[in-house]
């Protein structure tokens, strides 16, 4: 009788410990439906997989333009706009990329989409020079390559030795357009801080070139190089001054200042702030 007395005492006890196991159940799943969950955000280049390039290369064995096609196609679908401010050529975008060129070295698009790709939208500059001088290796002449490796050196980069270069180097092919021969010009001026020499370098681009709005724009470009040239010197009382701008007008001296009689902005790169 005590045995069975202490049985009911304790199936009673479960049934309570049961309800209110349930109860607080029920209160748990609406108190998780009423309340808006804070969102889980996973940085991309925390949780991105890049295999060992010389790994995946060996074993790849013959079928490496497969894994080319589909690391390619998923870099594109998992690709993400966050920037990459270290200088370390870490981010997750460009390891992609570099495996992808030792995986298929002639994967001209690789080149071109991803250098534009790390330097425009992840701003990850040292991957993208790093990804476009490798594609020069394999694409030596190519002018969109030569192109978008000047501009991130001179634009993004304020790098204006290599930009002068790698932009000088396509300057007169066939696909460049006039402007590029005025911004070489600029960073030539920038670079030697000679204006003779510049001066040259428009006079000799004016009577070479047969594009009309172009050579209207070297004129005018001409004319500020060498009256900002004539200004300083004048102005500081040097010697052997021209007195004449580049259309044959004298400067006017007013209040002990002399000026040019057209205005004129500085040859000068607008750079990216």
């Amino acid at each position: 009788m005590q045995i069975s007395s202490f049985r009911k005492q304790f199936f009673k006890r479960d049934d309570i410990l049961l309800f209110i196991a349930i109860g607080f159940f029920i209160i748990a799943g609406s108190l998780n439906n009423s309340f808006k969950k804070p969102p889980l955000i996973l940085d991309k280049q925390e949780t991105a997989i890049n295999l060992n390039k010389e790994l995946l290369i060996f074993l790849s064995a013959g079928n490496k333009q497969l894994i080319t096609d589909l690391l390619w196609v998923q870099t594109l679908l998992e690709s993400d706009i966050g920037h990459y401010n270290k200088k370390d050529l870490n981010s997750w975008m460009y390891l992609r990329f570099l495996t992808i060129s030792y995986l298929d070295p002639r994967f001209y698009e690789n080149y071109l989409f991803g250098g534009q790709y790390l330097s425009i939208v992840k701003d990850d500059l040292l991957g993208a020079v790093n990804l476009l001088k490798r594609g020069i290796e394999f694409y030596p002449t190519d002018y969109q390559l030569r192109y978008h490796l000047g501009f991130t050196y001179f634009y993004e980069l304020g790098d204006t030795k290599n930009g002068a270069k790698w932009l000088e180097s396509i300057m007169n092919h066939p696909k460049a357009p006039s402007f590029i021969k005025l911004i070489v010009g600029k960073l030539n001026l920038e670079l030697n801080q000679n204006f003779d020499v510049t001066i040259l370098f428009l006079k000799d681009l004016i009577a070479s070139t047969q594009d009309k709005y172009l050579k209207e724009r070297l004129i005018k470009d001409l004319y500020a190089v060498k009256a900002e040239k004539d200004l300083i010197c004048l102005n500081r009382n040097q010697k052997n001054c021209d007195k004449l701008d580049s259309l044959g007008l004298p400067y006017l001296k007013k209040n002990n200042i002399y000026e040019a009689q057209l205005k004129f902005k500085q040859f000068r790169v607008n750079r990216k702030k």
